[in-house]
């Protein structure tokens, strides 16, 4: 293996959880409530269903092939053309969807850091991750580990800050137009849910394996209750008016005065964002960085690092010219890019694996 790191189930939780909540927490309110209006509490659990079944694909793909992710998976189950193929289109998709998390990242912080340049701003954050990538999985994982508590306390707080605003009449009518519109908002969020696949990167590199499948569990679980408590919170003290909001939870935020002393705690998420992203984009930079080093074959990783972040700050404007585009992007185009990726081609190779065995053992049975 190129990593010689080890990591155990829980860190691997820790770095899951603000992987799917960074981008949901920040954006996933206004998205859904387009769709689902009042009842988009509820389009979190059909979302989940995407998370489990990636789960359940991650850990069977690691138990028929041990040590090998998706990248040296894929060589083995359809063969060396199409399976190099079909690494190279994972490669492709983490670049990709890494440059537009980096943009995204790039795009919220601008509203703080007014006149600062996207590139400084997204350089600066491909720059810090280049070296926890480089420092490898066990580097990772502390970082997820120590940061962890900076990404789940000051939401804690807000929401602690808010609950004398909350209106709760805001929920009703309950499923005014049926179930449907929870549904199909619910194409977004299984998306952000599907990214628990990236355990299967992991899975090589945990101590205790054993315990990985429940980490992943209790992370979709985890996952699923902040989901449907951020919009709730949301919904409470906003309404209707959550669909015209770009970042919900930041106008929550200045929303919330304590005795004209705790007021405008932007920085509260400033931070849930900063650290969440951090991780997110240093996950995805480094299953770039090993997925290459194990499509074109090398010996190490570290070599491929610099390169790579190199094209993720391209990626990060190429196609993407304004902030507009980042709304439409990640309204479809990633959470389909996700569920295709994450669910259906590792499903389908899922899938041809067992029917190869089987196929197998028939002959072998018929040649005995």
């Amino acid at each position: 293996m190129l990593e010689k790191g080890k990591i155990t189930a829980t860190q691997s939780g820790m770095i899951l959880y603000p992987i799917i909540m960074s981008t949901a927490m920040i954006t996933g309110p206004n998205l859904m409530m387009k769709h689902a209006m009042q009842d988009m509490w509820i389009t979190p659990i059909w979302a989940s269903c995407s998370g489990f079944l990636a789960l359940f694909i991650a850990n069977q793909l690691n138990q028929r092939y041990a040590n090998m992710t998706i990248i040296e998976q894929s060589q083995q189950i359809a063969g060396t053309f199409w399976g190099k193929g079909i690494g190279f289109f994972y490669v492709l998709l983490f670049l990709q969807i890494n440059g537009f998390i980096v943009r995204e990242y790039a795009e919220f912080i601008a509203l703080f850091l007014n006149g600062t340049p996207l590139s400084i701003v997204s350089s600066a954050l491909v720059l810090v991750s280049a070296f926890a990538v480089r420092g490898g999985v066990e580097v990772i994982a502390r970082s997820a580990q120590i940061f962890f508590p900076f990404f789940v306390v000051p939401f804690l707080i807000m929401i602690l800050f808010i609950l004398k605003d909350l209106e709760p009449q805001n929920i009703l009518p309950i499923l005014d137009n049926g179930l449907l519109p929870t549904i199909r908002a619910a194409v977004i969020p299984q998306g952000w849910f599907s990214e628990v696949f990236l355990l299967s990167f992991l899975l090589p590199y945990i101590s205790d394996r054993t315990n990985a499948k429940k980490a992943g569990v209790v992370t979709i679980v985890a996952c699923l209750f902040t989901m449907i408590v951020s919009n709730l919170i949301t919904l409470f003290v906003f309404g209707d008016v959550t669909m015209t909001l770009l970042f919900p939870i930041m106008d929550m935020a200045r929303y919330i005065s304590v005795a004209d002393f705790f007021e405008n705690l932007e920085s509260g998420v400033m931070a849930i964002w900063v650290v969440g992203v951090f991780v997110k984009v240093t996950l995805f930079y480094y299953v770039t960085v090993l997925g290459t080093a194990q499509w074109l074959n090398l010996s190490n990783f570290r070599p491929v690092v610099l390169p790579v972040g190199w094209l993720t700050i391209l990626f990060c404007f190429w196609g993407i010219p304004d902030f507009s585009t980042v709304g439409e992007i990640n309204s479809f185009a990633i959470p389909l890019l996700l569920t295709i990726f994450f669910v259906f081609i590792p499903g389908s190779l899922l899938l041809l694996s067992a029917l190869t065995q089987k196929r197998n053992r028939a002959k072998g049975v018929d040649s005995g």
